[in-house]
């Protein structure tokens, strides 16, 4: 009997990571998405950088804050290579990754509120409202679990 749908397996037998997983990793790791959107022109990088943060503090926090879940989306994403050189408990640091950085992000948030004397910003009450519930899918769901304890007994 299967846990899941047939359509959430690989051709092996293992576990896939929901499609969900990667717009929510995706989510949290806007900052990055900017910083290398940004980068990709090359004669307005300071301007689109100054545009999305404009203290610089604020780019490198959001940058630092969110490796943790840019880390755990490698590690998905990169799982068969992994496999193949017999790497096997790097599995059991996603659930943590996903954790840490998002608390990050939202400390990170928290932290952008304080400086700006807690004037409300809608982008900031998105990320953070985002965040809070990425933390509750991402510890409640079902398929995270399965997947993990799937990918651990390899």
């Amino acid at each position: 009997m299967l846990k899941l749908p047939l359509n959430c397996y690989d051709e092996s037998g293992r576990i896939l990571p929901p499609k969900w997983y990667y717009w929510l990793c995706g989510f949290l790791c806007i900052d990055w998405l900017v910083f290398v959107l940004s980068l990709a022109s090359r004669e307005h990088t300071t301007e689109l950088l100054s545009f999305f943060y404009p203290s610089r503090s604020g780019l490198i926090v959001s940058l630092v804050t969110s490796m943790p879940i840019l880390t755990s989306l490698v590690l998905v994403s990169q799982r068969e290579r992994l496999w193949k050189k017999s790497w096997l408990k790097w599995s059991s640091a996603i659930m943590p990754l996903l954790v840490l950085g998002t608390s990050g992000l939202i400390s990170a948030q928290l932290y952008h509120l304080f400086i700006e004397h807690w004037r409300f910003e809608w982008v900031s009450a998105i990320r953070i409202t985002g965040a809070v519930l990425c933390i509750y899918v991402f510890l409640k769901s079902r398929h995270l679990h399965y997947m993990r304890n799937d990918w651990l007994a390899l």
